[in-house]
């Protein structure tokens, strides 16, 4: 069996990839649109889109971290 120890490591670790590489995504987006041959309209509706995606999702995902922890300190208290 898998020690506690290991497995909330290996947990971190993951979280942190997955953000390192979220991050290079993102900023590969963005230059691709700096050095695509379109008008600077158009890159502006893209960037501009990009940064709401990525806001839309970070807000997503904070929220389900905010409604986790509130849930794990629910079953930490005792009942009366």
């Amino acid at each position: 069996m898998v020690e506690k120890e290991t497995a909330v490591q290996v947990s971190k670790m993951s979280i942190q990839m997955a953000g390192l590489f979220a991050v290079i995504g993102v900023a590969l987006l963005y230059l691709y649109i700096g050095i695509a041959d379109v008008p600077e309209t158009t890159k502006v509706l893209w960037s501009s889109g990009l940064s709401i995606g990525v806001a839309f999702i970070f807000l997503i995902i904070w929220v389900f971290a905010k409604d986790l922890v509130k849930q794990r300190e629910a079953q930490k208290k005792p009942s009366p």
